[in-house]
């Protein structure tokens, strides 16, 4: 048995923790799991992994880490305790303000207020006019964050599917992806699963879960972003688990007589491993599906269009104005 030297582990926990700051991930146990792995402080094994949580416990409760450094979305709460009440001073208060208001009342302002709330809120979508959009499902809940968090400027979906969908999380789905397509002609899938057996077979299940729901194929196309074998052999992932229990449960699974595939490697390795590169990656596929051009011609006449509601906006208020003078008169 592989003796660990956890005193050097904490040692690479800070390092990484540094690291993945940097990164914009707030790592799950599994992430920070591999990375450790990935320096030879610890081994691949399910042993090794539930040490890891235990000294992980320990070190929390001695103060040097804090409770929530690690993504859990595995456990939640529904619901929430109501015990909002009224302010005593709202008089005093309100008071205040409306007394304030009085004061900066005049009749440019009256007439400001009275017509600029008409004028409406014009916006740009980044994918609105794009014939083909883009989409992320994801396998694992606790990335689903990182994931949101790369891709914050891209204004995309990330759907979560957690292993093998319920038929309800599916067709709610589907209906969602129809909207889609009325506005758009296709949606790209970018999916994020394990590469294993059942993360591979879980790819299948959906795209043919889609088809059975009434949307035309070539209408939804899922394409594996990670993990795939070529990512194993580019940045040197682990290939496989290490220890005899994670093994033979695989050789137990059903779906391994027809996996083609040669590696067994978790999501969370390609994010642990290589996050700024597999993070570049990503991003650069959205934007490959992405028509720039589409989108600075609506910016083009968002901006046009604008200054003509200015115009008319402006002799609306001249027309407001002499009115009043008239009045007054």
């Amino acid at each position: 048995m592989v003796q660990i030297a956890w005193s050097e582990v904490l040692k690479g926990v800070d390092s990484a923790l540094e690291f993945f700051r940097g990164q914009g991930v707030k790592p799950t146990l599994r992430t920070l799991f591999y990375n450790l792995y990935s320096k030879g402080l610890i081994p691949n094994t399910k042993t090794a992994y539930q040490s890891l949580s235990k000294q992980l416990v320990k070190a929390r409760k001695e103060g040097r880490y804090a409770w929530d450094f690690l993504e859990d979305k595995t456990r939640v709460v529904y619901g929430s305790l109501e015990d909002i009440r009224f302010d005593d001073n709202v008089v005093e208060t309100t008071k205040e303000r409306l007394v304030d208001k009085l004061e900066d009342l005049d009749i440019e302002s009256m007439i400001n207020e009275f017509f600029d709330y008409l004028r409406p809120y014009m916006w740009v979508g980044y994918w609105a006019d794009q014939k083909v959009v883009v989409e992320i499902w994801i396998e694992k809940e606790a990335l689903a964050s990182t994931m949101q968090t790369w891709t914050m400027s891209k204004y995309l979906p990330i759907r979560v599917n957690r292993g093998y969908s319920s038929w309800t999380f599916i067709y709610n789905n589907v209906q969602a992806l129809k909207q889609t397509l009325d506005k758009h002609e296709k949606v790209i899938v970018l999916y994020l699963g394990d590469l294993d057996p059942s993360g591979v077979d879980i790819q299948r299940f959906l795209t043919e879960s889609i088809e059975y729901l009434g949307i035309d194929p070539s209408k939804v196309e899922l394409e594996r972003l990670g993990v795939t074998s070529a990512q194993v052999e580019k940045y040197k992932l682990p290939p496989k688990p290490e220890d005899a229990e994670t093994l033979e449960k695989l050789a137990r699974d059903p779906r391994m007589k027809t996996y083609s595939e040669q590696y067994v490697v978790e999501l969370d390795a390609l994010i642990a491993y290589v996050p700024s590169e597999f993070r570049r990656e990503l991003l650069e596929t959205i934007e490959k599906f992405r028509d720039r051009q589409v989108y600075e011609d609506l910016r083009a006449k968002k901006e046009e269009l604008e200054k003509e509601l200015g115009d008319l906006l402006e002799n609306i208020k001249e027309q407001a104005r002499a009115k009043v003078r008239e009045e007054l008169a």
